[in-house]
């Protein structure tokens, strides 16, 4: 009986675990954003209501070249939400990079310039733009960085300071998310 048990008991939990690790993108950003897939949240939002959010992004724990994970998270924020339902045009989101997440923002040649490598942060910056996420880089920062502002992405736009937009944007009702 022993031997049929535990093989059994394996099999489901293995099974379990396995339905807990499938992520999923889309619908708003096929090729960036997975999210784990959650059977019946207990908590989610409503479907009908409009929802302002400004991501403050001030660090980069990217590591060997790779994406920002909090500009990542934008994606996933986009695509978890509108896979529950809620439609693009309730969810009014902006992004404001200063601090180290600033290098994010030079463009594909200041950025392969600077760092003898190509920006993997470019093709996500251009996508969040392309489904109306407005992205900043604080001004203050970009300097302090020793960049010049000549070496923006056009995908971001420049705010005076970071203290700036959310001011701005928090008088204008958007919830802050801070990652710093």
């Amino acid at each position: 009986m022993m031997r049929i048990v535990l093989p059994l008991f394996l099999i489901i939990f293995i099974s379990a675990n396995a339905q807990k690790t499938i992520t999923k993108m889309g619908p708003i950003l096929e090729n960036y954003g997975a999210v784990f897939q959650i059977e019946k949240p207990d908590l989610i939002l409503e479907k009908d209501k409009e929802y302002k959010v400004i991501f403050d992004i001030y660090t980069d724990k990217s590591k060997d070249n790779t994406i920002n994970p909090l500009i990542n998270t934008v994606a996933r924020y986009l695509n978890m939400h509108a896979q529950e339902g809620v439609p693009k045009e309730n969810m009014k989101v902006v992004i404001i990079l200063h601090g180290a997440a600033t290098k994010n923002t030079l463009n594909p040649i200041s950025y392969k310039k600077q760092y003898e490598v190509e920006n993997p942060n470019n093709e996500l910056i251009h996508a969040l733009k392309e489904v109306n996420v407005d992205i900043f880089v604080c001004g203050q920062s970009y300097l302090a960085n020793g960049f010049d502002i000549n070496d923006k992405s056009n995908n971001v736009k420049l705010a005076l300071s970071a203290l700036t937009a959310l001011v701005k944007y928090q008088s204008e009702g958007y919830q802050i998310i801070n990652f710093n």
